[in-house]
């Protein structure tokens, strides 16, 4: 596994962290399914941090989520081996193992196994084959 995988997860799972503790500190805008019920929801400033936090945690949660966001999108390129070995496979040509003498030329796309095949044998005796009876 590579050491930027690991820092990236690592980032990302704080940040993951930090901006659910972001999301539960904010007051509710219209009250919500609390102010449905008769709860709290809908006064200026019974928050924990006073009524104008709204602001500086909404701009908190945008950030945070840009960065959740961009951790998320570079774990996944770094994760995908085609697109991580993509910049790797440019740079250095593939060659295929020489094919022995007598033998034909493989034609199989590089990359993918080749079938393999069994040759094919004659029965020693010709007398015809009967399936099975019964039941």
């Amino acid at each position: 596994m590579s050491t930027w995988i690991v820092v990236l997860t690592l980032l990302f799972i704080i940040v993951s962290a930090a901006l659910v503790l972001i999301i539960l500190v904010q007051r509710p805008q219209g009250g919500g399914l609390a102010g449905a019920f008769g709860g709290a929801g809908g006064g200026g400033t019974d928050t924990a941090f006073g009524g104008r936090t709204g602001d500086a945690l909404t701009v908190a949660t945008v950030a945070g989520f840009v960065v959740y966001i961009l951790l998320a999108v570079a774990l996944n390129i770094l994760d995908n081996p085609t697109v991580a070995d993509a910049g790797a496979s440019t740079e250095t040509t593939e060659t295929a193992p020489a094919a022995p003498e007598g033998s034909a030329p493989s034609t199989a796309t590089p990359g993918i196994p080749a079938a393999t095949t069994t040759p094919t044998t004659t029965p020693a005796s010709t007398e015809p084959v009967t399936p099975p009876t019964g039941g």
